[in-house]
């Protein structure tokens, strides 16, 4: 016996097919949306770097004379000054990293609900469009959800079915 889905499982269904079919696929066939964040990526003295930030502990040595009054005088040092010696700072790298404990969306909308909601969690957060390449049987999901949210019963181009 074939378990029978509820009306109100259906309209929502359609809904979120509504939903799918009107978000910024970003150029991606069969887009599911995942959040990511930039992490610092801690690099050596020569290496390229994006950002800096000062060493807390930082030598008296590393300083340049008007950054060794301040600190003499027990003074907040400049986050940022170009007469220091370099070893005075830390430097980084920004790089995305995926946030893996809020899984996967249908939609932009919802991941950027959720980072609206959660976003003092997180690093600088964003919405990223990938593909389920390969992914035959969530792509199977996705063209169904878009046929149901589309007037004639089809999903649209970018939920196409791949020719296997």
């Amino acid at each position: 016996m074939i378990n029978k889905i509820s009306d109100e499982d259906l309209a929502f269904l359609v809904k979120l097919g509504k939903e799918m079919n009107a978000c910024n696929n970003r150029g991606t066939q069969f887009p599911m949306f995942e959040i990511r964040q930039k992490v610092k990526r801690w690099v050596e003295v020569g290496e390229d770097w994006d950002e800096r930030e000062r060493v807390e502990d930082a030598q008296p040595y590393c300083l340049c004379p008007k950054c060794r009054e301040l600190y003499d005088n027990d003074e907040d040092l400049p986050d940022d000054c170009d007469d220091c010696d370099e070893e005075a700072y830390n430097h980084y790298k920004l790089e995305d990293e995926i946030v893996d404990r809020c899984g996967m969306f249908f939609t932009d909308k919802q991941a950027q609900e959720h980072i609206d909601l959660n976003d003092y969690h997180y690093n600088q957060p964003f919405t990223y469009a990938t593909g389920s390449w390969r992914n035959y049987d969530l792509q199977k999901v996705l063209e169904i959800l878009s046929k149901l949210g589309s007037e004639d019963d089809k999903p649209l181009s970018h939920y196409q079915t791949y020719v296997k």
